[in-house]
């Protein structure tokens, strides 16, 4: 059973995503300061932090660059704030996914659910793995498509692989450049230029990197 930490300081959010998380068969904590979530982080093994950007008593993004410092918790974050540059810097920060208010609870559960299968995938994965025609090789950092080496630079395997971890998954420029580059100024030109080369090193499998809105990407496999 997989325990969470739920931080937020609106009352009826809290105990909504409280309560259907715990029919939905989890352990959570809940706390509505920054402060009681570090105590109960402190005093519980915790599987993953719900995370809220605005608090009274700080920046949940400080929070989470914190506690990155002595933990591998993955962070969802929740929030009211649609502006790329706050989304970026959470993700900056250590978080591992977000989510934007107003939201459904099925919707909540399914990302949470995602998150824990892919944090324990990501744990326990060999260094060589398939996904379909392709065999990649985590130690050398290659990647073979039908048995051929696909010759990747470095940055376009690290790309290819955050894209293949999260298949179907759409990512935002912003979001690719800070997964992969973890660059202190975001340049989506370097995104589109490194999807413009994996795209033509997959033409002859059945992986497709679509776009869409000229700025959101995702890998899927016919």
């Amino acid at each position: 059973m997989n325990t969470i930490l739920l931080i937020e300081d609106n009352a009826k959010i809290l105990e909504s995503n409280k309560e259907y998380l715990e029919a939905e068969g989890y352990t959570v904590y809940a706390a509505a300061t920054l402060k009681h979530g570090a105590e109960i982080l402190r005093n519980r093994d915790i599987d993953l932090i719900i995370l809220d950007i605005m608090l009274p008593d700080g920046s949940g993004i400080d929070f989470c660059a914190e506690i990155r410092k002595s933990h591998e918790i993955p962070v969802l974050f929740l929030t009211c704030l649609e502006e790329d540059t706050s989304l970026v810097e959470a993700l900056k920060a250590g978080g591992d996914e977000y989510m934007t208010k107003p939201y459904r609870l099925d919707a909540l559960s399914a990302r949470v659910m995602a998150l824990l299968r892919r944090v324990r995938i990501e744990r326990s994965a060999p260094e060589i793995f398939k996904v379909g025609p392709l065999t990649v090789d985590c130690g050398k950092r290659m990647m073979f498509l039908n048995g051929m080496d696909m010759l990747l630079k470095p940055k376009e395997f690290d790309l290819m692989l955050t894209l293949l971890r999260s298949m179907e998954r759409l990512f935002s420029a912003e979001e690719l450049y800070t997964l992969v580059w973890s660059g202190k100024a975001v340049d989506t030109r370097t995104v589109t230029v490194h999807i413009s080369s994996l795209r033509k090193k997959l033409e002859e499998s059945p992986f497709i990197i679509t776009t869409e809105q000229r700025k959101y990407y995702s890998l899927s496999m016919e």
